[in-house]
């Protein structure tokens, strides 16, 4: 038996000339009237073949014909309107039912005109705060008849990112009878947007990424099961018989017996997940029956999942079905076998179309597929649709096999942690060509296992149309069980108040005033429907996007060090542009659709040097032309000595496109040949390249990773030393709250004692209310109204269009740096130069503004604190001033 290293066998496929859509065709049905938004949150048929469908509006509309040939000429009735978010549905012996958010209710059409004209309440029993994300979500009935009904929980300000269960049964899944008793039958759900059943009858959960959620997880549904999210802790009889509240940050008691999903979808496969309904069509469908097909709205498609039994528990695999629906959130089989794709996306960030009714039907042509997977004492058997082709053999071709696990903890989702490449024994093909091994002597438990599998070619029937697929190893089939999870318990991370704590906002209110550039434009943007390969400009301003003839590269006039950057960005078909990081190191953004096998010129790849080879992507993350793509990375400079020879390499420590990560820990020795600057740096630029043709950018942040400012020299003027020594000017009230100095009162100023500050160091952190404004003087002096004296400007929504980081009057920062109620670091420097007086103002440890006053307008004077109005609140902590003459 002979051990071949996996990356060996990389090679590059030939081109592909079949498309998802040779197999299974996309209609979409016309709405029922003009402005009707269809946002379907339930469906289900009627005995007589006509489709009931729930929507988030409150609307029950009947689709009369939904097997129509051609989709335009379908006709609606509306039903019923009025309700509160039908987010499921289900039809009992012709009888509706709509799960709102705060009622089960049976919809009667009782004089039979075909609408509605009385609502039945069925059940009712669990609570309501009004929170926005309390939705109520369904429908199907288990075995016995009883209605399954999942609780969203809610999610309040300022941490929106931490599931809160303020009223029962948020986070539950209940079960309702006929009859509308309730028995809240399992706990520990977050966002379980999805309730559907298998072949066999056994309900299954999907839940949504986010604080407790890796990733989004397919749940088996068992009575009495605590899911894995503490808030619902709250109202189990435990928890309310003790008085006790599940802690937002530190893992229950008892969380490593929590239940394990069945399936962890991986994140650039699905971001919001929607139900999941099995192939009950017969055959009608292609040869994927009884298998499950999962709904999924961020990236707007389908995905196909297939489950066993190992050790008595579900477990299995899930892989990209068909791409370009819309934004899918609920599926449900016809009674001719195709499969109805409901459509929403209102908040939920869905790709087009965002609302709407979508057929999926087969054409009749059998693709080469996966089949099935399982789970065998060697690794993997996997089954093909068709033979694999005479003549074709695994040792020609390349195979990928990684695992990785996740972390449990309160933050929102997780990394791929403890990611590894697995040896592979030669593959082997079955007599009848059909199934394929993979040996994985070093396959394990409690860990994800993602299979890339080669080109391979059917016979007669084309190559593997798609390539990828996960499988959730909970347990092994042989050897100890093991008690471990996917998801490990680990130290949770730091509390923070703000999402944004950390970071600079480079690209807010003024897009453009921290860059240099020509030929960009703020605007909104979407891909031309008259010429795919260009980005067409629409009012607004919520993207850059560079419209000039001979447009430049973006460069930022900041200059950083160790960064973690977020973006977002558009390309047209054909589009190519790319992030430098310093100016020098390129992560390539390019239209890569439809490529299996990346090099590193494609997606995500880090373009290479003039000889460094570069390094292509783990996958290709590129949705397609026109979407939106978020790019989030962190970098590491290159390190100098003393002497400023360079003793380590730059590094990227992370980089993911829409969560899904595609390069960890990569070194790079040089800068990319493309690069601003063919020389290393500890600083660099931002640089976006401009000049390959049509890209737009969004939301450009950095958090800068730099060590924190050194103690020694620093005087702590406030609030060590005594709060009744600083003098007050004004009207200004001001008190002190633990070691925050906060004021929310009228105009005023609060002077340091100390008023011959020269040349200096001046830091704080600060934190401004949204529209307020203050400042933080230095070499200042009282006069009752506004003092005189250098300001460096703390305003993040105030009207006035200088901005956080402006020395005010002097020099003029217009781009929203930090959003409001977010703390933030402020280092001044001042010092006498023979120019004149030379002042530095850095945010988050970035110098934003480095000015020479040539007037010397101030010589000397105090620290002030200013409150700018009634109203603005402005809190600032631990002042310090380091003298420097």
């Amino acid at each position: 038996m002979r051990v071949i290293p996996v990356l060996g066998l990389l090679t590059t496929a030939p081109a592909l000339t079949q498309s998802e859509a040779d197999y299974y065709t996309v209609e979409h049905y016309s709405p029922p009237r003009e402005a009707v938004r269809l946002e379907v949150g339930g469906m289900d048929f009627l005995s007589d073949g006509r489709l009931v469908v729930s929507t988030r509006r409150g609307q029950v509309w009947i689709l009369e014909d939904p097997l129509v040939q051609d989709v335009a000429d379908a006709r609606w009735t509306l039903f019923a309107e009025g309700l509160w978010e039908g987010l499921g549905l289900n039809v009992v012996d012709d009888q509706i039912y709509v799960i709102q958010r705060g009622e089960l209710s049976r919809l009667r059409d009782v004089d039979g005109d075909g609408t509605c004209d009385h609502v039945d309440t069925i059940a009712d029993g669990w609570g309501l705060s009004e929170n926005y994300h309390e939705f109520a979500y369904g429908l199907p009935a288990d075995r016995d008849g009883n209605f399954v009904v999942t609780l969203n929980l809610a999610f309040i300000d300022p941490q929106w990112w931490h599931g809160q269960a303020v009223v029962p049964y948020r986070g539950w899944a209940l079960k309702i009878s006929p009859e509308g008793a309730i028995t809240p039958f399992a706990h520990g759900f977050r966002s379980p947007c999805g309730v559907g059943r298998n072949a066999e009858g056994e309900i299954f959960v999907t839940d949504n990424q986010g604080d407790w959620r890796a990733s989004s997880p397919i749940y088996h549904l068992v009575k009495g099961g605590f899911y894995g999210h503490p808030a619902s802790l709250n109202w189990t009889e435990e928890y309310l018989a003790t008085g006790t509240k599940a802690s937002d940050t530190v893992p229950p008691p008892g969380a490593e017996d929590r239940r394990p999903p069945a399936i962890w979808i991986p994140y650039e496969w699905s971001r919001s997940t929607g139900n999941l309904v099995s192939d009950t069509s017969g055959g009608r469908f292609g040869p994927f029956e009884r298998q499950l097909f999962v709904a999924e709205l961020t990236n707007g498609m389908l995905l196909r999942a297939g489950m066993e039994r190992v050790r008595g528990e579900y477990q299995g695999w899930i892989a990209p079905f068909r791409h370009d629906v819309g934004s899918v959130n609920r599926v449900a089989f016809g009674p001719d076998g195709s499969l109805f794709c409901g459509l929403t996306n209102r908040g939920w960030g869905g790709k087009s179309p965002a609302d709407g009714l979508a057929r999926v039907r087969w054409t009749g042509v059998v693709p080469m597929e996966v089949a099935d997977v399982r789970l065998v004492e060697e690794g993997f058997a996997i089954t093909f649709t068709h033979p694999i082709a005479d003549g074709w053999t695994p040792d020609s071709e390349g195979f990928r096999v990684e695992q990785y696990d996740y972390n449990y903890w309160w933050e929102y989702g997780s990394p791929e942690t403890n990611r590894r490449e697995l040896r592979l024994e030669t593959p082997r093909v079955s007599p009848d060509r059909r199934t394929l091994t993979l040996g994985l002597p070093d396959l394990e438990s409690a860990a994800v296992a993602r299979v890339k599998l080669p080109a391979i070619p059917a016979e007669g029937a084309g190559e593997l149309l798609h390539r990828e697929l996960a499988y959730t190893v909970n347990q092994l089939p042989h050897g100890e069980p093991t008690r471990l999870q996917v998801t490990k318990i680990v130290p949770p991370p730091p509390g923070k108040e703000s999402q944004f704590e950390g970071w600079l906002m480079l690209t807010w209110v003024d897009p453009t005033a921290l860059w240099s550039q020509t030929g960009w434009e703020a605007c909104d943007v979407e891909l031309d429907p008259e010429d795919r390969r260009r980005l067409r400009t629409l009012e607004g301003a919520g993207a850059l996007l560079n419209t000039g003839e001979r447009s430049s590269h973006f460069v930022s006039r900041p200059e950083f060090g160790d960064v973690e950057l977020h973006l977002g960005f558009m390309l047209p078909e054909g589009g190519n542009s790319g992030v430098y990081l310093m100016g020098r190191y390129e992560v390539q953004l390019l239209d890569s659709t439809g490529v299996q096998d990346p090099g590193f010129g494609d997606c995500g790849g880090i373009y290479r040097g003039q000889t460094w080879p570069g390094r292509p992507p783990r996958s290709n993350t590129f949705k397609g032309a026109g979407e939106w793509h978020d790019l989030d990375l962190v970098f590491r400079t290159p390190r100098f000595d003393e002497q400023g020879q360079k003793v380590a390499d730059a590094r990227f420590e992370r980089v993911a496109i829409d969560g899904a990560e595609v390069h960890l820990d990569v070194e790079v020795s040089e800068p990319t040949i493309a690069a601003m600057f063919p020389d290393e740096a500890p600083l660099g630029p931002l640089m976006f390249q401009g000049d390959h043709g049509p890209v737009a950018y969004r939301d450009v942040r950095v958090k800068p990773l730099g060590e924190p400012p050194d103690d020694e020299g620093w005087e702590q003027v406030f609030p060590e030393q005594a709060f009744d020594d600083w003098i007050a000017d004004g009207d200004g009230e001001w008190e002190l709250d633990g070691d925050v100095i906060v004021s929310s009162g009228p105009r005023g100023h609060l002077f340091s004692p100390r008023d011959d500050y020269r040349e200096l160091e001046l830091r704080a952190a600060v934190k401004v209310s949204d529209g307020g404004n203050s400042g933080l003087y230095f070499r200042a002096t009282p006069t009752g109204g506004w003092p005189v004296g250098y300001e460096a400007q703390v305003n993040s929504t105030h009207p006035d269009p200088v901005k956080t980081g402006s020395l005010y009057g002097l020099a003029v920062v217009s781009t929203q740096l930090i959003p409001p109620d977010t703390w933030f670091d402020y280092h001044v420097t001042c010092r006498e130069e023979e120019a004149g007086t030379h002042i530095t103002i850095s945010v988050n440890g970035v110098l934003i503004t480095d000015h020479v006053d040539p007037e010397r307008r101030y010589r000397s004077g105090h620290v002030a604190l200013q409150q700018h109005h009634e109203g603005s609140v402005v809190q600032f902590r631990d002042v310090r001033v380091r003298v420097l003459d």
